[in-house]
């Protein structure tokens, strides 16, 4: 298992910790595919397929990747890649978010443990161009059920973390709930989040989200900050940056405010919006057909420009899902999901189809030809499951498991 660096202030992860919080989050990152109350004992497996075809020997730098199935549910960039996830602890009162930084060869370079008692998942986990990383998270001062989250103490946060995972800002959003803020884009030294927020206006109007966007400074302060859109739901599909600014692809319900041209009355209308750099709209019009946005899930970079899954180089791959791709120069990896069996349970009245599976990674030479192919199990342990454990719990006060 390798470790994190060792750090001493603004709750980085320590060297006896890295290491099980990476496992944990290799663990809870499995798929469970399941519904229904606590289940009987389950029925025996209706399908099983045997591990894909080994090929070729893997190198010994890949050899512990593999082993502990290091690359699974990871993001990549162009050198470095992120995982994100959620550990709980071991008497399940309370979980905490955490994000690692890893080179291309599962070395861990910076990580970060939300140490907030109530917060929530993070989102728009943005590498920086500094060699750092910012994110934004839900927190919780008090709960109160059945109140607004905004007046009861729901709000977001903002944190900014240097190469070594050290904080160098940790801002309170007030007027931001929960989960409003999707994207993060950096732009010359400025970082702008976009998603979909409600004011307080709007909650005094009974009105519908709009589009948020906030803009905020290397320090973290703020340097804008815009509303988009009318009295109903409004909410971003894409943004593209610009040379001086952004393009928004929104889907909104509004015939007023900002999309006051709409003839949509109860139904969606697509827009393309475009904002300077300081947030003001600059164009808009009407997409009548909307956009083409058919699923396509981004994989990695290939030569400068971001890949997906549905490009033509994967339309012969014969390895499962695709799911990664990270370039080494003269090879590449694929890290790919493939179903590797079924099990049905029959509690009353319900039927689910529960799904074992496992990582396959394939390495290829620039000409496509298959250096090595290994793959490893990442079924979740469904045993535990149906007897309400967890299949990985963190006891946060010794580390044990």
């Amino acid at each position: 298992m390798f470790l994190a660096k060792s750090t001493s202030r603004n709750h980085s992860i320590p060297k006896t910790t890295g290491s099980i919080l990476m496992a944990a989050l290799v663990s809870l990152s499995f798929v469970l595919s399941a519904c229904g109350k606590k289940t009987e004992e389950p029925t025996e497996d209706t399908r099983h397929t045997e591990s894909i075809a080994q090929v070729g020997e893997v190198p010994e730098e890949f050899r512990e990747i593999i082993a502990e199935d290091r690359f699974r549910n990871v993001s990549v960039s162009s050198d470095r890649l992120v995982k994100v996830g959620s550990i709980w602890s071991k008497d399940g009162d309370s979980k905490k978010s955490a994000v690692i930084i890893m080179d291309l060869y599962g070395e861990v370079l910076a990580s970060h443990k939300v140490e907030y008692n109530a917060a929530y998942d993070m989102s728009a986990v943005t590498l920086t161009k500094d060699g750092g990383f910012i994110f934004a998270f839900g927190y919780n001062d008090h709960y109160i059920p059945g109140r607004d989250q905004l007046e009861t103490g729901y709000h977001s946060r903002i944190i900014k973390c240097d190469a070594e995972g050290q904080v160098l800002f940790d801002k309170k959003l007030e007027s931001v709930k929960i989960g409003a803020l999707g994207k993060c884009i950096e732009k010359d030294g400025v970082y702008y989040f976009f998603g979909e927020n409600e004011s307080k206006e709007i909650l005094a109007n009974y009105a519908g989200e709009d589009i948020y966007i906030l803009a905020i400074d290397d320090n973290g302060n703020e340097v804008h900050q815009r509303y988009i859109g009318g009295s109903s739901f409004d909410q971003i599909e894409n943004v593209c940056k610009t040379e001086d600014g952004f393009i928004l692809e929104v889907a909104s319900q509004s015939t007023d405010g900002d999309f006051a041209e709409s003839n949509e009355k109860y139904k969606r209308a697509y827009w393309r919006v475009v904002i300077s750099d300081d947030l003001e709209i600059m164009e808009k019009e009407i997409v009548p057909d909307g956009f083409d946005h058919d699923f396509r899930r981004y994989v990695g970079v290939k030569d400068g420009e971001p890949l997906y899954d549905d490009d033509e180089m994967f339309s012969d791959f014969d390895g499962g899902w695709v799911r990664e791709y990270i370039d080494y120069g003269d090879t590449y990896l694929i890290v790919s999901e493939r179903i590797t069996g079924q099990v049905e349970h029959q509690p009353p009245y319900i039927s689910s189809i529960w799904y074992y599976s496992e990582t396959v990674y394939s390495m290829y030479d620039k000409s496509g030809t298959l250096i090595f192919r290994a793959s490893v199990d990442s079924s979740p342990d469904y045993e535990k499951y149906t007897n309400d454990e967890w299949p990985l719990q963190i006891n946060e006060k010794n580390g044990e498991n």
